[in-house]
């Protein structure tokens, strides 16, 4: 009988704990969604505004950023805006 209850317990706490695990996780995908996003758009001012290449903003910013990275970033900011995504003839 106490077996029982004790795996009862057990039970408990886990469930408790994988449903903390799937909410700290959404909210981490969540927050990594609005970085990316605040990075696209100052992408999109560089590459659109300002009239540099994709490349040629990532080595301004001085950061390790791999084009298909700065590419979706950009891609994500410009589906979010409104704005139809333009393609680059430098890129």
């Amino acid at each position: 009988m106490r077996a029982r209850i004790a795996a009862a317990q057990r039970d408990k706490r886990v469930s408790r704990l994988a449903t903390k695990l799937a909410v700290t996780l959404a909210r981490r995908d969540e927050a990594l969604q609005r970085w990316d996003r605040r990075v696209g758009d100052v992408l999109v001012a560089l590459t659109r505004g300002e009239h540099l290449t994709l490349d040629e903003a990532v080595a301004w910013s001085g950061i390790t950023l791999t084009k298909r990275e700065a590419r979706r970033m950009r891609q994500l900011a410009e589906s979010q805006s409104g704005e139809a995504p333009q393609s680059d003839p430098a890129e």
